[in-house]
C-alpha cells in the first residue's frame, strides 16, 4: 500500500483477516478484538489513532469539499508508521479547519472522545499495529458517512443548539 499509494477495501480485508487470526492466537481481550464495524470501546492505541485520522480528514473535508490535496494523500503513510511525528502537526492544522466549519463543535467532540483513550503518541507502529490503524481509519470513515436515524439527527440538532449557547 505504501509503494503503490493505493488503499482499497480488498486490501483492508486481507489486513483484517490477518489481524483477526493473530488476535485469536494471542487471546486478546474482547474490547480489543477486531470487529466488523466501528468499535468505540476499543482501547487499542493504533485503532484509536486510525479513528482519529478519519475524524481529522472529515474536519478538513467539512471545511473545504473541493480541496485537491487532502491530509490522507499527504500524511496517511507517515501517520500510520510514525504517529508521534505526524499527529501533533495534524491536530494543529485541524484547529484551523474546525474554526472555519459549521460543524466544528462535532469534530471537536469526536477528537476529544478518541483522544481520551490515548496517553501519548507512539514513536513508531509495527506492521501489525499499522494494520490496526488502517482498520480504525476505515471503520471510523464509514461511521462518519453513514446515514443517521431520525433520533440521531434530533440529538445532533439539540447538541448544535447547546453549543451555540
Amino acid at each position: 500500500m505504501k509503494v503503490e499509494r493505493s488503499i482499497n477495501y480488498a486490501r483492508a480485508g486481507f489486513i483484517k483477516a490477518c489481524l483477526i487470526r493473530l488476535a485469536r492466537t494471542r487471546g486478546k481481550h474482547e474490547e480489543d478484538m477486531i470487529t466488523v464495524s466501528l468499535n468505540e470501546k476499543s482501547t487499542s492505541v493504533p485503532y484509536r489513532l486510525g479513528r482519529l485520522f478519519a475524524v481529522l480528514e472529515k474536519a478538513q473535508s467539512d471545511t473545504n469539499r473541493e480541496i485537491k490535496s487532502t491530509i490522507t494523500s499527504k500524511y496517511f503513510s507517515s501517520a500510520s508508521t510514525t504517529p508521534a511525528v505526524v499527529f501533533p502537526v495534524l491536530l494543529k492544522l485541524t484547529q484551523h479547519h474546525i474554526a472555519k466549519s459549521d460543524w466544528g463543535f462535532k469534530s471537536n467532540q469526536a477528537i476529544e472522545e478518541i483522544m481520551s483513550g490515548i496517553d501519548g503518541f507512539p514513536a513508531t507502529l509495527t506492521l501489525e499495529e499499522q494494520g490496526i490503524f488502517m482498520l480504525g481509519y476505515y471503520h471510523q470513515r464509514r461511521a462518519n458517512y453513514r446515514k443517521k436515524s431520525n433520533s440521531e439527527e434530533k440529538n445532533e440538532e439539540e447538541n448544535k443548539k447547546e453549543a451555540a449557547l
